[in-house]
């Protein structure tokens, strides 16, 4: 069931926006909290508090600063790398995703987070990760941020059904997330690139690392020690690596992207926090998800596509994984490539296809002045993809999936913004746990 809103968005004061982009930034740092309680909220407990004022949404222009704030493309990164040491020899520095810079920062620019969010007016999405800059510097003004705003996907009428209960959200949480008038921001991370492009680096001269299965004593790559591309000495086990590539995505980046909304939020004195959102795969996938955890009741989906993995395999036999969104977020392995080498190669086409940013960046914004330097750039090795195809095969021979233990497309950590209640905070906390702008929002900016 669509949930649904009666109440129109406010209007925006013109001045009030001016007065926003001049914010101190650091001011915003050092006064940076968590607010909760908005307008129309209930709260139980020694905080007994019923709000007597009906929720007001955000404004279009509030909720389109805070999406360009968290994951707009913000213009051409510097990439001021050594791609060759003084000797000629590689530094690794060719696994470099793209030329794309964002609001957050991304390891090997991989940006493999998306926005999504819902509010009284549907379910979004935006977007990003293979998009290109269309300016070297882009995203300065607001109606360039609108634009942006403007370009979101809706994937559904009305508020996504959020389960307000156990085993989806923690007690403390139930009595405000997603409640009418707030809007919902639902970062979520592919993994599957990320692992492929770590592979690359990991494996290629002058690094060398050797990655083994400790949990089933296997040593798929034992060839590649046995030629010399990898050390013995620098052994890593599978699973280890993957948590390493999941916090590089589900940790660093929708952790920036959380700090920077709650940067943005403060900086236009509305409420804000992030909290540990619902399960991923409930989230992901919806009904039949929510219930294979014991969940009852409704449960809305973002409508991600699910592979179930094979019944005799070591890991997760018998579970259903979120593997893309199609057409808009899609895994780097099946069903969405043929198999995992060709999953490879689609992300060595990135760097090096017929429109990679190293062997065509004349066809897209660069960094520097001239594209002979990326034409200097050294390829990957064929004897590093060699071994990332291997691992990549073992992987989903062995754990019929991919990656081997996590699921293929993350969440952790959500993000709600709305506007406050001020006489909740005046009842229960001393005048300076508002700032004086906080404390205005609703008259500076809607004459409310």
């Amino acid at each position: 069931m669509a949930l649904t809103s009666k109440h129109a968005r406010p209007s925006v004061r013109p001045e009030a926006l001016e007065s926003a982009f001049a914010f101190p930034a650091l001011e915003a740092i050092f006064t940076r909290r968590a607010r909760r309680f908005a307008l129309g909220a209930t709260m139980t407990g020694p905080l007994a508090f019923s709000s007597e004022k009906q929720p007001v949404p955000l404004a279009g222009e509030e909720e389109a600063i805070l999406v360009a704030a968290a994951t707009g493309i913000t213009g051409v990164v510097r990439e001021e790398w050594p791609f060759r040491t003084d000797a000629g020899e590689p530094t690794g520095a060719d696994k470099l995703a793209s030329f794309t810079g964002r609001s957050f920062p991304s390891p090997l620019a991989i940006h493999g987070t998306e926005l999504f969010w819902t509010n009284d007016d549907g379910v979004f999405v935006l977007p990003q990760r293979d998009q290109v800059p269309e300016r070297y510097v882009q995203l300065q003004t607001q109606q360039q941020r609108g634009a942006l705003y403007r370009s979101a996907i809706k994937l559904q009428e009305g508020r996504l059904e959020i389960p307000r209960r156990r085993p989806n959200l923690f007690k403390f949480n139930e009595w405000l997330v997603n409640t009418e008038g707030a809007t919902v921001f639902i970062p979520v991370s592919d993994v599957t690139r990320q692992c492929i492009s770590a592979m690359l680096l990991y494996f290629d001269r002058p690094h060398g690392y050797y990655i083994v299965d400790n949990y089933l004593g296997n040593d798929p790559l034992k060839r590649f020690v046995d030629s010399g591309l990898l050390d013995p000495a620098h052994r890593v086990d599978l699973a280890d690596f993957e948590r390493w590539q999941m916090v590089d995505m589900n940790g660093v980046e929708q952790g920036l992207m959380v700090q920077n909304l709650m940067i943005a939020t403060q900086t236009l004195g509305i409420g804000g926090h992030p909290f540990s959102g619902g399960k991923g795969r409930v989230t992901l996938g919806g009904q039949r998800q929510w219930e294979a955890i014991g969940g009852e009741g409704p449960c809305g989906s973002l409508g991600f596509s699910f592979h179930r993995v094979p019944d005799d395999v070591p890991v997760g036999a018998g579970e259903e994984i979120p593997v893309g969104l199609d057409g808009i977020f899609e895994g780097a392995c099946p069903p969405y490539h043929a198999d995992m080498d060709a999953a490879v190669d689609f992300v060595l086409d990135q760097r090096w296809g017929a429109e990679g940013i190293f062997s065509a960046p004349e066809r897209r914004p660069i960094p520097w002045r001239s594209s002979e330097i990326a034409h200097a750039v050294p390829r990957p090795s064929d004897e590093a993809i060699d071994a990332t195809k291997a691992l990549c095969r073992y992987i989903w021979n062995t754990y019929g999936r991919f990656p081997a233990t996590l699921d293929p497309f993350l969440m952790t950590v959500w993000y709600q913004a709305a506007h406050l209640d001020i006489e909740f905070y005046d009842r229960y906390y001393p005048p300076e746990a508002l700032p004086a702008h906080v404390r205005s929002h609703m008259h500076d900016w809607h004459d409310l």
